[in-house]
């Protein structure tokens, strides 16, 4: 069944349904996360600007996403760009093609591997036998884990592997009842910051040679860095692969209520930086999305970027 918004999309947003208020949901990911402050931001400002009702909503993150938005059970939703990409093409854990398009390109995200500060793993081949989280189930954090892991050499049978969100990550690694966890956000990301605020942790640091191998075998990453000082005891900057961010929409979403939608939110983005830094990437990575841009989205980045 389609959504409210999708249903009455077809005479435009302020129309639909006779003028009655529409509702408009967006997925997030887990509220220790940016996707779900960031998601409220979104809503917010969809609420002040146009006649909706928005809400954001606390999702596995983006695995589920990409299968609520191509079920027309979510309007749209933050989803990493390697799992969009499987999930257009109906590959990995996707059977069939999920029909998506891009509403934009939104920011990096940052693969964050967290371990004890006294730990003797390095990178990620020493994770063999080790209990870890690899991300909460269905999340785009599971998808890279696993691809990465694989990347090493290792599967999720080499593991002990814990499906946790961010906050349980955090908790089970202040606890000792984890030996690493995986968490693929931008930074500061709240759940790394107060694990760092009350035991002493450290982020790995991917070796140069193994994130140009990355890079060039799996292009949907790229080569990012999380600056030193962005987390307590941090000294030094520390290198990851990054992957994209995407709003992602149905295909069949209408083209004049995503225009009103991407409009919002792009000439409100002062106020999103407020909620989160990453808002600040968004004019630049409009166009980074591993998918193609939906009609409206691009009508509107045409008349104005």
């Amino acid at each position: 069944m389609k959504s409210t918004a999708a249903i009455g999309a077809a005479t435009g947003i302020a129309g639909c349904l006779g003028g009655e208020q529409q509702f408009l949901t967006i997925g997030t990911g887990g509220t220790g996360g940016v996707y779900y402050p960031l998601g409220g931001g979104m809503a917010d400002i969809l609420n002040q600007e146009l006649d909706v009702d928005a809400t954001a909503e606390s999702t596995g993150a983006s695995a589920e996403n990409s299968r609520l938005v191509g079920d027309d059970e979510m309007d749209m939703a933050l989803a990493l760009g390697n799992t969009v990409q499987l999930a257009a093409n109906g590959e990995g854990d996707f059977d069939e093609e999920v029909p998506l398009k891009s509403a934009f390109g939104a920011y990096i995200n940052h693969t964050q591997v967290v371990v004890p500060e006294d730990s003797d793993v390095e990178t990620l081949d020493d994770l063999e036998g080790q209990d870890v989280s690899v991300g909460a189930p269905g999340s785009g954090t599971e998808v890279i884990a696993e691809e990465l892991l694989d990347w090493y050499g290792l599967s999720f049978d080499d593991i002990d592997a814990e499906r946790l969100s961010f906050s349980e990550t955090s908790g089970a690694l202040q606890d000792g009842n984890i030996d690493a966890g995986f968490w693929s956000v931008a930074y500061p990301a709240s759940s790394i910051e107060e694990l760092a605020s009350q035991r002493d942790v450290r982020l790995l640091d991917f070796p140069e040679d193994d994130l140009e191998e990355i890079t060039e075998e799996l292009p949907y990453y790229s080569v990012a860095e999380i600056p030193a000082g962005t987390y307590p005891d941090q000294d030094e900057d520390i290198a990851n692969p990054g992957v994209t961010n995407t709003m992602i929409v149905h295909e069949d979403m209408d083209d004049e209520l995503l225009y009103d939608i991407v409009e919002a939110i792009f000439t409100n983005l002062d106020d999103l930086e407020e909620i989160h830094q990453v808002a600040g990437q968004f004019e630049e990575s409009v166009y980074d999305g591993p998918i193609e841009l939906h009609p409206g989205a691009a009508d509107y980045f045409d008349d104005n970027l």
